[in-house]
């Protein structure tokens, strides 16, 4: 069974990992190889997540594990009505985990007074974010500065 729970910064290293294999995986027939390396590094390490996740108190990360084992994360920025990430490991999609996870954020942004959360998300995730009630709104360059486009789709949901 799932099992979610607060995210903390001993568990960036994972939450990389399970990040760059999630978009490996599920972005290669929508990214070059050269946004892909820049997506998704094939060595990530726990500065893939930057500290803020840990300390802004508008960051709510969370873990989701199965049997003791982080299966994958999300978190959202109440700042701005982020949802910000909703990663799976490949090994354990299919399973329900990406749903558990976005439920509880969006939970925890109702709770928090969002009525209306914004998705960033990758090409290869506009899918399984429609099945959720998401719409999109429009087409987003997600790179940073001086870094190859990464096209990239805004969604939006209403919680209210």
């Amino acid at each position: 069974m799932i099992s979610l729970r607060e995210a903390s910064p001993e568990d960036a290293a994972a939450m990389a990992r399970i990040q760059s294999e999630s978009l490996r995986e599920n972005g290669e027939e929508y990214y070059t190889d050269e946004q892909l390396a820049l997506l998704a590094p094939a060595e990530p390490d726990a500065e893939a997540i930057p500290e803020d996740e840990f300390t802004d108190d508008s960051c709510r990360p969370i873990i989701a594990e199965l049997d003791g084992l982080i299966v994958g994360w999300g978190s959202i920025h109440l700042d701005e009505n982020v949802l910000a990430a909703t990663f799976v490991d490949p090994d354990y999609t299919g399973q329900g985990i990406g749903r558990t996870i976005v439920e509880e954020l969006e939970t925890i942004a109702r709770q928090e007074g969002v009525e209306e959360l914004i998705v960033p998300a990758s090409l290869n995730a506009v899918g399984f974010y429609e099945t959720l009630g998401f719409e999109k709104q429009r087409e987003i360059d997600a790179s940073g500065p001086g870094t190859p486009e990464i096209p990239s789709v805004e969604l939006t949901k209403q919680l209210s």
